[in-house]
């Protein structure tokens, strides 16, 4: 085994990044008197000091900040080596990923940089509902899916939650309140709604309809269309008014369309966004979400 191997890189960066060999030893699941040796080993190996050690633990000498920098390269690599390995043999083809219309505003795109960044294919892309993606997992004709829950997964798929985002008006921008910073539901909670089919979305039609009760009116629902940008160009056509999440508002921009938040619904009136896939594939997925891969 020489001096530099992987696993002594690793060990080296525990103790660098914790200051103290407790702490190391706990984050690498291990005892400290074989990560004490493991050190003292590398030490006796380059033929330097590593470490200055003192009773408030051990400091970086210039040879051991030397050794830092270029481990953290070399670890990652390999980290990068092994995760490209594993997935592509898990996954000989491209991923055929489902997404809604939420997930192109955040999620999607870290997911497809992490992929590329990795050398990895880039996947099949689908935008689906997310009833046609459970139908989807289901019948085995996507592998992972971008998803608003509550939903009934199929067997042996599990699902992670990725954020929630709440909902503002879309108002026709001649309307009354186009020029407000904020408004209440109960502003508008008497007029025409364009909205996306309940069947969508069963929970938050109904969350919408309460509200509208709440505030003495009936909904009425003037259309329904399942795509954001066909709801806002009906509101533009002047037909109603609709919701559009705070996240497409800050990257979408309709002429012909006032958004305008809602001050009393955050708590009522938002989309959950869960990344759903086998177990397996979700850890891989997950990692990518949570740990971008060095530049």
């Amino acid at each position: 085994m020489t001096a530099l191997d992987h696993r002594a890189l690793r060990q080296f960066l525990a103790v660098a990044d914790h200051g103290t060999v407790r702490a190391a030893a706990r984050a690498l699941h291990m005892s400290q008197p074989p990560l004490t040796a493991a050190i003292a080993q590398l030490e006796g190996r380059l033929g330097v000091s590593l470490f200055d050690r003192s009773v408030r633990g051990m400091h970086l000498t210039e040879a051991g900040a030397v050794l830092r920098d270029e481990a953290r390269t070399i670890v990652g690599r390999l980290n990068h080596l092994e995760e490209r390995v594993r997935f592509i043999g898990g996954n000989p083809r491209p991923l055929r990923l489902g997404f809604v219309s939420a997930a192109l505003n955040a999620v999607l795109p870290t997911v497809l940089r992490g992929l590329r960044n990795r050398d990895l294919p880039t996947p099949f892309l689908s935008e689906m509902t997310t009833p046609e993606q459970v139908a989807a997992l289901r019948d085995g004709r996507l592998d992972a899916g971008f998803l608003h829950p509550p939903v009934s997964l199929p067997e042996g798929i599990a699902s992670r939650a990725l954020g929630r985002d709440p909902y503002c008006a879309a108002l026709p921008a001649g309307h009354r309140l186009a020029g407000r910073g904020a408004i209440r539901f109960a502003e508008i909670a008497s007029e025409p709604f364009v909205l996306f089919p309940e069947h969508q979305g069963p929970d938050l039609h109904g969350a919408i309809r309460a509200l509208a009760d709440a505030s003495g009116s009936d909904l009425v629902v003037a259309a329904e269309t399942p795509r954001i940008h066909s709801q806002l160009a009906l509101v533009a056509g002047g037909l109603g008014v609709g919701l559009i999440t705070r996240s497409t508002a800050a990257v979408l921009t309709f002429e012909g369309v006032s958004v305008v938040d809602l001050t009393d619904t955050a708590d009522r009136l938002y989309l959950d966004l869960h990344l759903a896939a086998p177990p397996r594939l979700l850890q891989d997925l997950d990692r990518i979400l949570s740990d971008p891969p060095p530049g």
